[in-house]
């Protein structure tokens, strides 16, 4: 038993410091050890610097005294090579053994991030200090940029505007500190009730039940107003973080945005390249070095194509200077246009994967939602096409999704069902590895309750049940093995009580709501227990249905 680890980094700056606080953090969470500071011959684990590794890159060695070298192509490289042999080791108490890994990794993708939905959830109520932990921790698993949609009041002025604004002001500088980049993404027609009446957009084919043409207030970029408008809502948007920065403005079309009058309409290639090159221009004046994500999110989503998809590659094969990345997704399957035509203009392509919404609603309701045989399929048949992604997250339930996400991003041939082994004997335990993948396999098969099946729902159960007994203390108490394990807990209280909800699945509801910070939360994405109903009047009929 140990209470010292020694440690020498060759290189100090924030970051690498950064990195050195998660890497204690951990170690005393896990192990009680601590990180002693020596000298480089008394050293059992450097920390180094050396360009030539190749993007973000680093390299794990043992050297001819038995110490362990993690070097990295940048600091960032640094960071995600210390996430590396934490991932891989094992802990107990005054005990810390490293993975046996050595070699050199190189991230395939460019842009590996996650869009964080400040929707009233827990990205909203949390504290920042928790929103900063879990940040460094997606870092560790090699994510490099987080995507927020930042809430903008009519009027700047307010006390509540300003203390609004100082939130995220302190929560983009926090991201930025863990190493992250920072993207801003607007639905970037849309307004406030400030908007000119005569320039308000016009309706445009949707589906039934509608996909893209959510009530917001949307502007029509094709009147003089409206477009002046739209120019200083959006340089209003971006402004304020110029001490931090921002790397990539994400543009929006649909899900709330576009227009359907004549001189706009097909939205995706018409009116809304119109107001993207404006925001485009924008990011650049206010961030130089910022670059430009096209969003194409229900592009030709009815069952007749509006155009959207040929009219976008014929605009970008005229001009494409505007524009660094394409984003495409959408609920359901991976778009066919970029897989069978080519990504327009022959940009570089990112996914927007759906992990939260698909499935069950309220989305988080139940607990965790892993998905790696989905995930694995459609990564499958869009891997190739792709150079990274901004997975759409509505809070932490789906964990374990990003993770699956983060290793993708970072090798390409990733195997989703290896990630999650190495996940659950990183959160979890080593020791029930196997038990575990099974539940979950079985929770996957039953999250759609269409496919509920008994024997599923009671076999992932148990075997939850009986990995709980054998994990540690600190395991069995943390929020992503509980969200799991209740998970498990609501299926089988709701499946053999014909979805009445009993004592023990009210007071798990209530458990997931602490540990998402929801009691005021939005109820799309809070767990319907009846205290939560009672105090926020919210429908008292439970909602079943695949979304």
């Amino acid at each position: 038993m140990s209470t010292e680890y020694r440690i020498h980094a060759t290189v100090l700056n924030p970051l690498v410091e950064k990195t050195i606080a998660c890497l204690q953090r951990i170690l005393s969470e896990r192990t009680g050890i601590r990180i002693v500071n020596t000298p480089i011959e008394q050293a059992e684990l450097v920390l180094d610097i050396q360009p030539g590794i190749g993007a973000e890159g680093f390299r794990i060695e043992d050297d001819l005294h038995g110490s362990i070298t993690i070097t990295g192509d940048c600091e960032r490289g640094l960071l995600y090579g210390v996430g590396k042999l934490l991932h891989d080791a094992r802990y107990g108490d005054g005990q810390f053994t490293p993975g046996l890994w050595r070699g050199v990794s190189v991230p395939d993708c460019p842009l590996r991030g996650i869009y964080f939905a400040l929707h009233n959830n827990v990205y909203c109520h949390a504290s920042l200090d928790e929103l900063e932990q879990y940040i460094e921790e997606l870092a560790l698993w090699g994510i490099n940029t987080i995507a927020f949609h930042l809430p903008l009041p009519v009027d700047s002025t307010t006390p509540e505007a300003r203390v609004l604004h100082a939130r995220n002001h302190e929560l983009l500088l926090r991201a930025r500190n863990t190493g992250m980049r920072i993207a801003l993404l607007n639905s970037i027609n849309c307004g406030l009730p400030d908007a000119p009446v005569e320039a308000l957009a016009a309706e445009f084919p949707d589906t039934v039940p509608a996909r893209r043409g959510y009530a917001d207030v949307r502007v029509c970029p094709s009147h003089p107003l409206g477009f002046n408008y739209l120019s200083k809502f959006l340089a209003r948007y971006l402004d304020g973080f110029q001490d931090i920065g921002v790397d990539y403005a994400v543009a929006f079309p649909y899900d709330s945005g576009g227009c359907g009058c004549p001189e706009c309409w097909p939205w995706g290639a018409r009116g809304y390249l119109t107001i993207a090159k404006e925001f485009s221009r924008l990011a650049r004046q206010l961030y130089p070095a910022a670059q430009l994500i096209l969003g194409t999110w229900c592009y030709d989503v009815l069952d007749e194509p509006d155009g959207e998809w040929e009219g976008l590659a014929a605009a970008l094969t005229e001009d494409r200077s505007w524009v660094e990345y394409i984003m495409a997704d959408s609920h359901f399957e991976f778009p066919e246009y970029p897989l069978t035509h080519g990504v327009p203009g022959g940009l570089p392509m990112i996914n927007f994967a759906e992990i939260s919404m698909w499935g069950r609603f309220p989305w988080g309701g139940y607990g965790a939602n892993p998905l790696p045989a989905r995930f694995q399929r459609i990564w499958d048949e869009s891997k190739e096409a792709l150079s990274g992604g901004l997975p759409y997250s509505e809070g932490n339930f789906e964990d374990i999704n990003k993770v699956i996400f983060a290793r993708f991003f970072w090798d390409k041939q990733a195997g989703a069902f290896d990630t999650v082994r190495d996940y659950i004997a990183y959160e979890y335990s080593p020791e029930v590895v196997e038990q575990v993948l099974e539940a979950i396999t079985c929770l996957e098969r039953t999250y759609p309750r269409s496919d509920w099946q008994i024997e599923d729902v009671d076999r992932a159960y148990a075997l939850l049940q009986a990995a709980d007994a054998q994990l540690p203390a600190r395991a069995r108490a943390c929020w992503r093995w509980r969200i799991l394990y209740l998970r498990a807990l609501i299926d089988v209280e709701l499946l053999h009580h014909e979805n009445v909800v009993t004592d023990r699945c009210d007071a798990a509801y209530e458990e997931l709501i602490r540990i998402f910070h929801l009691q005021d939360g939005w109820h799309c994405v809070t767990p319907p227990s009846r205290e939560y109903r009672r105090r926020n009047n919210a429908n008292n009929e439970e909602v079943v249905g695949v979304f």
